[in-house]
């Protein structure tokens, strides 16, 4: 079993500015907390059945909006291959299903839409015309949404080909989210999209820097509606209307790479390149910022518990898993080669029974199990960045940085 210990390095670009437990380290807090684990993720209960979880198979990033990353079903006891499919580049994004879960899409820096059916065939490829980094978004109708490196965005339909395309000018390298009028949101550049039907522009929000992240949803509420929450490569993180209005923004001092989780208490949760986990307020207020002692470039998640799970990045790369109120219960280190570039590319998806599935840099999967203890560890062999996906038969899909689409289970 592998060891699981909470060594903790502390790596800083610049001065982060002051605020709500500014500068707590990871180190400090878990010896503070009575509750830490210092040697591993710590064992939770079962997981409460009231926490919203999509039933179905993921259509987009994290598989809703608020991009929690919870699961319905079980993690595989061990982790056989059941297919591989060898693609023409590496996979950054999410494996996604269409509604019926009868065909998986993904895309590739090889520039190609994917789709594939449950056994791991090609229905079909599109070209994109450049890289394309992102998690396609796949509509209830079937639509898969989807940009490129090329600066362009394309609706595609089930059958593989292009309803519309959206010149956008700059990278459209993020994955997407659908307003309740179908409407998709997107960044391209450092502009964010709202487009209709048909390839209509709605609205066009200009940021101060570039957008890498996926825009999430906050809940609606009595007499409000969600807002779009990216954050920037210009250190802020931007609320906007669902018309494009900008509701307020916050500067964290450092860059905002990954796309933000929604807690189901309405906290917005951000990682940022000042080595932080940051918690805002539905105004844009800082509550809490946590030094993790590296970078924190990939989206978050959030378990049904209402912990935060983050993947940081080196010099001691692991997955941090922290309580809503800030504290820091523990951490899963994964092999690293001491460099501040690489690590864990995100947040874990988690199961029914709180079990926790993530890919790192160390080219390996993990499962852990809800005691903290390792499930199992399936070697690709070459990083995995993209975010894991479990469909309705309990298999596990991986995308890696080699090209291959890997399904995962128990051989039937």
């Amino acid at each position: 079993m592998t060891t699981l210990a909470a060594a903790m390095g502390v790596r800083m670009r610049h001065e982060a500015p002051s605020g709500p437990r500014a500068q707590a380290s990871v180190a400090s807090l878990l010896r503070s907390s009575p509750s830490a684990r210092p040697e591993s993720l710590p064992a939770v209960p079962p997981p409460p059945g009231t926490a919203p979880v999509t039933r179905a198979a993921p259509h987009m990033l994290h598989g809703d909006a608020q991009h929690s990353h919870r699961a319905h079903g079980h993690v595989p006891a061990n982790a056989e291959v059941l297919w591989s499919f060898h693609a023409d580049g590496p996979i950054e994004g999410q494996v996604v299903a269409s509604p019926d879960e009868t065909t998986l899409y993904f895309s590739t820096l090889g520039g190609s839409l994917w789709a594939l059916d449950r056994g791991g065939k090609p229905r079909f490829h599109i070209p994109l015309g450049a890289r394309a980094y992102a998690t396609p978004t796949v509509s209830p109708t079937g639509t898969v949404y989807v940009g490129s490196d090329g600066g362009v965005f394309y609706a595609i339909d089930p059958s593989g080909h292009v309803e519309w395309k959206l010149a956008t000018a700059g990278d459209a390298d993020t994955g997407s989210v659908l307003l309740d009028d179908g409407e998709v949101v997107f960044a391209a550049g450092s502009r964010v999209f709202g487009v209709a039907r048909g390839g209509v522009i709605a609205f066009r929000f200009q940021a101060k820097g570039k957008v890498f992240t996926a825009p999430a949803l906050t809940h609606a509420g009595p007499g409000h509606e969600p807002q779009i929450v990216v954050g920037s490569q210009d250190d802020h993180v931007y609320a906007l209307t669902t018309k494009g209005e900008l509701a307020w923004s916050t500067d964290l001092g450092h860059d905002v790479d990954g796309a933000a989780a929604i807690g189901d208490d309405g906290g917005i949760y951000v990682g940022t390149d000042g080595g932080e986990v940051v918690r805002l307020d539905d105004a844009g207020k800082v509550v809490w910022r946590v030094d993790v002692g590296g970078y924190v470039r990939g989206t978050l998640s959030i378990a049904r518990n209402g912990d935060v799970l983050a993947g940081v990045y080196g010099p001691s790369p692991r997955l941090v898993r922290l309580s809503q109120g800030g504290d820091v219960r523990g951490a899963c280190p994964v092999r690293g080669n001491g460099s501040r570039e690489t690590g864990v590319y995100g947040g874990p998806l988690e199961d029914d029974d709180g079990a926790l599935v993530f890919g790192g840099q160390d080219g390996k999967v993990h499962a852990i199990d809800p005691n903290g203890a390792e499930r199992w560890a399936y070697d690709a062999h070459t990083d995995v960045d993209a975010p894991i996906t479990l469909l309705g038969d309990g298999s596990l899909v991986v995308g890696d940085y080699d090209g291959n689409v890997v399904a995962l289970g128990p051989k039937p």
